[in-house]
C-alpha cells in the first residue's frame, strides 16, 4: 500500500516529499490520458472554458467559511503553522479543527495521513497538491475522500497556472494543475466538484488597474492576475 505523508506547502524540499509509491503503484495510480482528458473537458464545459469565466473571491478564507458550520469536525492537510485555524475558529468558535503535517517541529494532531481517523465534515488542503507528483495525486485524493463523511466537503487551493509566477517561483512544485485538470482528477477520485474560484486580493488602486483598466489586455494575452485557484467538492451521499 502507498503511504500518504504530505509536506506542508512551499516549505518542505522536494527531496523530503514522503509520498512513497512503489513502481507498480505508480502505473496503477496514473489515469489514462483519454480518461483524464474527457474529465477535464467536461469540467471546462461546466465551469468555464476560459479561466476568466471563474468567479472571483478575495480570500481563501471566504471560500472555506462558505462551506463550514459551527460544530463541524474539520481537518487541514499540510497545515504548516496552523495559521488558518485561528481565522476559522475565530469566526466559528465551536469548530472542531484538527491538523495533519509531516513537520514534527510543529504541533499537529497527525504526522501521517495514514494515521488520520475520520470521518470529517470537511477537509481542506491549501497549496499542497502541486507539490505531489502526478502519480500520487489520485491516490491522495481518494484517501481524502474516504476520510469524509457522505455529504462532506473537500476544499483545495493551488497556484493559478494562468498566473505563471505563482507556480514557477517555487522549485518544490512538482505538478502544474490547470483548474479544469484539477477538477478532472477530483472527479476521477469519486467526488462531485461543486465550485471553482479564482482568488485575487490587492490594494484598491492595483485592483482597479488590473481588473478594469487592463483587464482586456490580460484576457488578450491569456494571462490572469488572480494568483490562486480554489476548488470545492463534495462526497456523494
Amino acid at each position: 500500500m502507498p503511504r500518504f505523508d504530505v509536506p506542508a506547502a512551499a516549505r518542505v524540499p522536494a527531496t523530503a516529499l514522503a509520498v512513497n509509491l512503489r513502481a507498480d503503484d505508480t502505473a496503477a495510480a496514473l489515469p489514462s490520458w483519454s480518461e483524464l482528458y474527457a474529465r477535464r473537458k467536461a469540467m471546462a464545459a461546466r465551469f468555464g472554458k476560459q479561466v476568466f469565466q471563474l468567479p472571483l473571491r478575495r480570500r481563501v478564507r471566504e471560500v472555506l467559511l462558505g462551506q463550514l458550520a459551527s460544530g463541524q469536525r474539520v481537518l487541514e492537510v499540510g497545515a504548516g503553522e496552523r495559521k488558518m485555524a485561528g481565522q476559522l475558529v475565530g469566526a466559528l468558535p465551536r469548530l472542531a479543527y484538527e491538523s495533519m503535517d509531516i513537520d514534527r517541529r510543529l504541533p499537529h494532531n497527525y504526522y501521517s495521513l495514514d494515521d488520520v481517523a475520520g470521518p470529517y465534515d470537511a477537509i481542506f488542503s491549501l497549496e499542497v497538491v502541486e507539490h505531489l507528483p502526478l502519480a500520487a495525486i489520485l491516490p491522495w485524493l481518494s484517501r481524502l475522500r474516504d476520510l469524509l463523511q457522505p455529504g462532506g466537503h473537500l476544499m483545495l487551493s493551488t497556484p493559478n497556472t494562468f498566473y505563471p509566477p505563482a507556480y514557477l517561483r517555487d522549485a518544490t512544485h512538482c505538478t502544474p494543475l490547470c483548474y479544469d485538470e484539477l477538477a478532472g482528477l477530483v472527479s476521477l477520485a469519486g467526488l462531485e466538484v461543486t465550485a471553482i474560484y479564482r482568488i485575487y486580493h490587492d490594494p484598491v488602486h492595483r485592483r482597479l488597474l488590473r481588473r478594469y483598466a487592463l483587464g482586456w489586455l490580460f484576457k488578450a494575452m491569456g494571462i490572469d492576475y488572480a494568483r490562486q485557484i480554489v476548488l470545492v467538492a463534495r462526497r456523494p451521499e
